[in-house]
């Protein structure tokens, strides 16, 4: 771990050099400028959900967005590649279930992989809310637009997102027919291509497209155990796309997909033993992942207050298996193989409109969803082999309204209420320390539950909670050019159930929600026509029973996780994005998060020592203390149509606790990325890039493992580095 003084110093140096440099993150977006201002140019958002898409630097809201372009430019293949793209954000995976969400926003975020742990960072794909962070991180192609929303979000978006929330928008067809393909080859060697066919169905009023994806990675890794390659996969979807206009003021969007993976288990190290790329196990695993989606949006323009009526409907079921080798040693201590079903459903209803100065949002949300899970764990080859799980039924219902009162042209207040209600019901099969004492079989997907039940006396497997989270805020714009808002506001993460129930003196729940109090204040503005932006947020959480999954090692079990309430905290924190194009063709650009928390009131013993002064010295887990990332843009028009691209950026971010008990701690990240292009006239494109250029080993997860099992720490890894070459059109 790196000395405190040395990294605040090394830290602070490096903020110093990049405001030197005038530079920021990708959220300048070079789209076309159809405002005709400087070559910053604006990337439109929906995150206040008006029904119309606004300028990003019009949004009283951290947020850092990506066009279609950029994300092509920046060799974006799934959201971890944006982990260090904006100021305080890690779009990691947990690395032990592949596609496997562990988002992190302002030090929110979760460590597991138990499907019944909510996230701190909601994930919304074309507007629908995925309801767990299975599934989460695929292969992606044919994306419109990412946004990240940093800071709650809880008001229009809900629950579990008292860190943030991840937009996920894919291509809508356009009015002409169009063809798009890619095709790729990388280190690995991994190859990949996509296609995609837009165009009317039948004059304007239908339209429609289909995007298809295709990718098979042979395997970046080498398992010592067997001298094989490791770590493949094959990713396909298929994605159509209808978009139907019966009338000017009104259109509906219908999207489905269908998608699988199939491949290797995750590439686990055991720390312990091996260091850099090093694997040897005796357990390949695998992983199989297979979804379908269904999306309906409905828009409807009215007359009263010049609004719009929009209603989302979602539907999804996903099926994942999974196998991994628990201790990451080429001998079997303990393995692991899951299962997991789930499917939900959701629907949205929403109003927004204008009333003279008054801007108004309100809408009712309804979400449900049902799944069970099972876990078979081999242990001490053999002389163990237990199955356990759980099912769980979620129900909730929202209301929340936003109204924005714009007192003057230059000045506006906000205010806003979301009332939420939420049931779960629960039925657990706890982990049993014995061979003949498997609750559930892997194969049949099948349990015989024991919670609730007698050996649980007075501990329900029902429960309900409702939530009343209010908003406060305000916006002043003295010129087009600068904008300072504020803002105060409440969020709540779920409470719930452990559907991993590893424990033999924990009940599987209920634990109670988490609460949050959030303050911000920011500024937002454009120097020098248009030539450099500045963007500058601060901001404080304060947590009431912040809710965690405990790791801790165990000889009967492998490894307990405890889903608690465990202390009140707060985290205080700053972000600054700036961008400078000092000529048309070139953008420097930078952003720089800071963080710094603590905890206020333990409430269970997080070192195993008993609640005392050693648990309040404690670090916060996947809080980051620094982290910043340093990018330029160049490009080249030629005489002959042909445009030259340059791309390269530097992301850095410090480590960070992983267990509660900081017995292990996740690496810092040096990520080096570049990437060099040609365009034609005609659309198309071929690009030559580089992915972790320094070849850092860096990992999704850390957790300790007792000595029973081999000791150590389980460590998936990511891929270190990587160089590929991509070949597109567009016709």
């Amino acid at each position: 771990m790196i000395p405190s003084k040395l990294r605040d110093t090394r830290a602070a140096l490096g903020v110093v050099g990049a405001l030197l440099a005038s530079t920021m993150s990708p959220a300048w977006a070079q789209t076309e400028d159809e405002s005709g201002g400087g070559p910053l140019d604006e990337i439109v958002v929906t995150a206040t959900k008006r029904g119309v898409a606004e300028s990003a630097q019009d949004v009283p809201v951290a947020i850092t967005a990506f066009s279609a372009e950029q994300l092509d430019r920046l060799q974006v293949q799934d959201l971890s590649d944006l982990t260090t793209a904006a100021p305080n954000v890690s779009l990691d995976t947990v690395g032990n279930a592949p596609g496997y969400a562990n988002f992190t926003i302002r030090g929110l975020g979760i460590n597991s992989s138990i499907p019944s742990v909510e996230p701190a960072v909601g994930m919304f794909v074309d507007g629908v809310y995925l309801g767990m962070s299975a599934g989460v991180v695929i292969n992606m192609s044919d994306v419109e637009s990412v946004e990240l929303l940093r800071g709650p979000q809880g008001l229009l978006y809900g629950r579990n997102t008292t860190g943030g929330a991840v937009l996920l928008r894919t291509r809508r067809p356009g009015r002409e027919f169009a063809v798009r393909g890619r095709a790729d080859i990388s280190t690995g060697p991994e190859y990949a291509t996509s296609l995609s066919i837009e165009g009317p169905l039948a004059g304007e009023a239908l339209r429609a497209s289909l995007a298809g994806y295709y990718g098979k990675d042979e395997g970046w890794f080498t398992n010592g155990f067997d001298g094989a390659s490791f770590g493949a996969s094959e990713t396909r979807y298929l994605r159509p796309t209808i978009i139907w206009e019966p009338s000017p003021d009104i259109d509906l969007t219908l999207i489905l997909e269908r998608g699988a993976v199939d491949g290797d288990g995750p590439p686990e190290q055991n720390s312990g033993a091996f260091s850099g790329f090093d694997i040897s196990i005796n357990f390949p695993g695998y992983v199989h992942m297979d979804w379908t989606s269904a999306t309906l949006e409905a828009n409807w323009r009215v007359g009263v207050g010049d609004g719009v009526i929009t209603s989302v409907t979602g539907y999804r079921t996903l099926e994942q298996g999974n196998g991994i080798d628990g201790d990451a040693l080429p001998t079997s201590g303990f393995h692991v193989q899951t299962a997991l079903d789930q499917e939900q459903f959701s629907q949205e209803l929403r109003y927004a409109g204008s009333f003279g100065p008054l801007d108004v949002t309100a809408g009712l949300y309804y979400f449900q969803q049902d799944y069970l899970y099972i876990e078979e764990r081999n242990l001490v080859g053999g002389a163990i082999i237990s199955a356990f799980g759980g099912d769980v039924d979620q129900t909730s219902y929202a209301a929340f309204s936003q109204l924005t009162w714009n007192v003057t042209p230059t000045v506006a207040l906000i205010g806003g209420l979301r009332y939420s209600w939420e049931e779960k019901d629960a039925r657990v099969a706890t982990f049993a320390p014995s061979t003949a004492g498997s609750r559930c079989s892997l194969a049949a997907r099948t349990c015989d539950f024991n919670f609730p039940g007698p050996g649980f006396p007075g501990v329900s497997g029902v429960e309900s909670w409702d939530s009343t989270t209010p908003m406060l805020g305000f916006q002043w714009r003295p010129n087009d050019d600068l904008m300072v808002y504020g803002h105060w506001s409440q969020g709540v993460r779920s409470g719930g159930y452990n559907v991993r129930s590893t424990s033999l003196t924990f009940a599987p729940g209920p634990y109670d929600p988490e609460y949050q109090d959030a303050y911000e204040l920011g500024i937002k503005s454009d120097w020098f026509d248009g030539r450099l932006r500045a963007n500058l947020a601060v901001f404080q959480n304060r947590f009431e029973g912040m809710q965690r999954d405990i790791n801790q090692a165990d000889p009967l079990s492998g490894v307990v996780q405890l889903t608690r309430n465990t202390a009140d905290a707060t985290i205080n924190g700053a972000e600054l994005e700036i961008a400078w194009a000092p000529i048309d063709n070139l953008v420097i650009n930078t952003n720089v998060g800071h963080l710094d928390g603590s905890y206020d009131r333990i409430l269970f013993d997080l070192d195993g020592g008993g609640i005392g002064p050693s648990d309040y010295a404690l670090r916060i887990p996947r809080l980051a203390d620094w982290a910043y990332n340093i990018g330029a843009t160049y490009t080249l028009p030629l005489q002959n149509g042909i445009e030259l691209d340059w791309h390269v950026d530097y992301g850095y971010r410090d480590a960070a606790a992983f267990t509660d008990s900081n017995s292990s701690f996740l690496s810092k990240v040096n990520l080096l990325n570049a990437h060099f292009g040609a365009t034609s006239s005609d659309g198309m494109r071929v690009s030559l890039y580089g992915r972790n250029l320094l070849d850092e080993d860096t990992e999704g997860s850390v957790t300790p493992l007792p000595a029973l099992v081999g000791g150590g720490a389980l460590r998936p890894l990511n891929k270190g580095r990587v160089i590929g070459v991509s070949f597109s059109f567009r016709r």
